[in-house]
């Protein structure tokens, strides 16, 4: 019988084990060393410093190399290394590159990649990154455009970045073939699948696109179709537009603009929009396409950046809500009953008079006014006369009422934000070299003007403007023409392949009715939903007509028998901002995890979000749950609030994925 005396005690047995772990550790990088640095000693043509450097990620688990079969070219990548972090063009230099040599860079390792396409995946060349090694102790450093490097530096560069792809997607880059370029890879060690696999934006074709459905919807969002990629590498030398229905990829395309953008060339760069929910949604999906440009671009709403550059520059304004509500209220005291005469409006019309045509375009007097066409609103035709009661007696008292209390509203802002860029452009840091504009279709000709100037207000600015007049949920609108942007016809652009739906969804969207003709953002001929093609099948649209009371009840349980995916994105989209509470109060009790969807940053996908169209412009979701509110008009201006508010319903059933359930709710 062996005594306890013979066995080593548990804590001796575990330091063993772990000693000896460490020991086979410690072989398998030794074997993977000596195996690397055999398999570039034949490759004569480079030098041994070139080899040294090459061998320390070869012998990295999980990497492979394509390295030139001809000798060194200045400025031209001797090896591509590919593995779970991505893809990077390795150039050696004996002396940092000069800025104006970057785009050189940037072409000659993209030109390798340009035709790099596998039978279920297409490799995206932009997303390649740049490392260039030096010699000697430099401090490795990145500009989102290249990455420089010394030797010490080089691995810990190329494995310390997201991961990307699976060894199996590793070994089918590294196997393609690349011209003048030879396959390494080492053979010693089955690398099983790492759990940590994301789906990429390169991921481009149908195999892949099934695939990626399965999988977190966040990962969706920064899909590429290879049809697209002509999109991103255009060269507008000039303001451009990307126009096309819903889901047709616009954002995404412009997100990969800015990538694209953002390794080619040094300064900053900003995407804005007019919902201030977006940017913080889209600032997510940039910092995947190019995580080490992430701090040169600013995602910012337009109020949000006009209220912060005003203070940076010491404009004095006072916004004060109570002040412009005090002044509106005033106004309309004096003025209802004229107004209200009108069938079909009410106070809500007549601010937005206000707020949309009047200050929305920056008329300064009245006869400006007269002339101006009302765009949206021809439902309702002002004559002559009508246009002076509303410019004297609704506008101009709003006015001194504003101006009594030293007080601004935010149409003052945009104009004192246009007024103070005119004055003083944009300098040095201030400056952006790429502007994204994001749903443009809702933007006043003064937010437009002040875009532009954000750009620099030049023929040659960097200014990319996005959207879709069928899915204008404000009214009045103007062409970038009117806006004095201009975008010939050779930098406008329309797409018309709608990834984002799935069939049931998209041929549900394709009936609703907006009415009215679709134009291009500039006047000319625009493309309508109904004329897009589904490229995700099957899906499921559901329709109910209900009372309010009845919906309380069976919005939750509609949600349960959706049967989506734990992880699935689940947007609720009501009329009214009063409902957003009523419904998530009605969520939350029925023991779902609801929130508002205001305060939605990308960053909590299971929570349910709640909130109104407005809100919702601009995002995509698993699944959508829509209540509808559906009152009858038979006013002469309902022509005008029904293509409204067809749009509006457009635009929320569109932002479904999966799955659509339409609720109309019938009092």
């Amino acid at each position: 019988m062996l005594s306890s005396k013979g066995l080593p005690s548990p804590d001796t047995a575990s330091g063993d084990i772990d000693q000896v772990g460490g020991t086979m550790a410690n072989i398998r990088r030794e074997r993977r060393l000596r195996a690397a640095e055999q398999a570039l000693a034949v490759q004569t043509h480079l030098s041994s410093s070139e080899r040294r450097v090459l061998t320390g990620i070869l012998a990295n688990e999980g990497w492979q190399l394509l390295v030139s079969t001809t000798a060194f070219r200045p400025g031209r990548p001797t090896a591509f290394a590919i593995g779970p972090t991505g893809v990077f063009a390795v150039v050696f230099a004996a002396t940092m590159p000069n800025p104006s040599q970057f785009g050189e860079l940037r072409k000659h390792a993209e030109e390798p990649l340009a035709r790099l396409a596998l039978d279920d995946f297409r490799f995206v060349p932009h997303m390649a990154e740049i490392v260039v090694v030096l010699p000697g102790r430099v401090r490795p450093e990145s500009d989102g455009r290249i990455h420089v490097v010394d030797e010490p530096g080089f691995v810990a560069t190329l494995t310390g970045g997201d991961r990307r792809y699976k060894p199996a997607r590793v070994a089918q880059l590294a196997a393609s073939t690349i011209d003048k370029y030879t396959h390494l890879r080492l053979d010693l060690i089955d690398e099983s699948d790492s759990p940590a696999e994301l789906f990429t934006e390169t991921d481009l074709n149908e195999a892949e696109r099934a695939a990626a459905l399965a999988r977190p919807f966040r990962d969706w969002m920064t899909f590429l179709d290879p049809a697209q990629l002509s999109l991103v590498h255009a060269n507008f030398n000039g303001p451009a537009r990307i126009s096309g229905p819903a889901g047709t990829g616009k954002s995404v395309v412009a997100l990969h603009r800015m990538a694209h953008w953002a390794k080619r060339n040094p300064g900053r760069l900003m995407f804005t929009t007019f919902v201030k929910t977006l940017p913080t949604f889209h600032e997510r999906g940039f910092a995947h396409l190019a995580p080490r440009a992430a701090d040169r671009a600013l995602f910012t709403g337009l109020h949000a950046w006009t209220l912060r550059f005003l203070k940076d520059r010491d404009v004095p304004f006072n916004l004060d809500e109570a002040a412009v509500n005090a002044s509106l209220a005033d106004a309309w005291r004096r003025v209802r009953h004229t107004l209200t005469g009108v069938k079909g409006t009410d106070f809500g019309y007549w601010h937005d008079e206000i707020d949309r045509i009047i200050k929305g375009r920056g008329l300064r007097d009245s006869a400006s006014y007269l002339a101006v066409q009302r765009t949206g609103r021809e439902g309702i035709s002002l004559l002559p006369s009508m246009r002076n009661t509303v410019w004297e007696d609704w506008y101009v008292p709003y006015e001194e009422g504003l101006a009594a209390r030293g007080a601004h509203d935010f149409n003052d802002l945009i104009a004192l934000a246009v007024e103070e860029l005119r004055a003083r452009p944009l300098t040095g840091d201030e400056r952006f070299g790429l502007v994204v504009v994001d749903e443009v279709q809702d933007f006043t000709l003064r937010q437009l003007q002040l875009v532009y100037e954000i750009a620099g207000a030049r023929e040659d600015s960097q200014l990319l403007l996005v959207g879709d007049s069928q899915q204008r949920v404000y009214v009045g609108s103007c062409t970038l023409a009117e806006a004095g942007i201009p975008v010939p016809g050779g930098r406008g652009r329309i797409l018309r392949t709608n990834y984002r739906n799935r069939a049931a969804v998209l041929s549900y969207v394709q009936r609703i009715d907006t009415a009215g003709s679709v134009d291009d953002l500039n006047g000319g001929a625009g493309v309508v939903i109904r004329e897009s093609n589904a490229t995700l099948p099957d899906g499921r649209a559901v329709e109910a007509r209900l009372t309010r009371r009845e919906s309380l009840a069976a919005l939750p349980q509609a949600i349960r028998d959706a049967n989506l995916n734990p992880d699935a994105d689940i947007a609720v989209i009501v009329s009214t901002r009063s409902d957003i509470d009523r419904y998530l109060t009605v969520l939350r009790r029925a023991g779902l995890r609801a929130m508002p969807l205001e305060h939605y940053d990308g960053t909590q996908p299971t929570d349910i979000k709640v909130g109104t169209v407005h809100r919702a412009k601009g995002m995509d979701f698993t699944a959508v749950f829509l209540l509808l509110a559906n009152p009858p008009t038979t006013h002469p201006g309902g022509r005008d609030t029904e293509a409204l508010r067809s749009r509006q319903h457009l635009v929320a059933a569109s932002r479904a994925r999966d799955y659509l359930w339409v609720c109309t709710l019938t009092d």
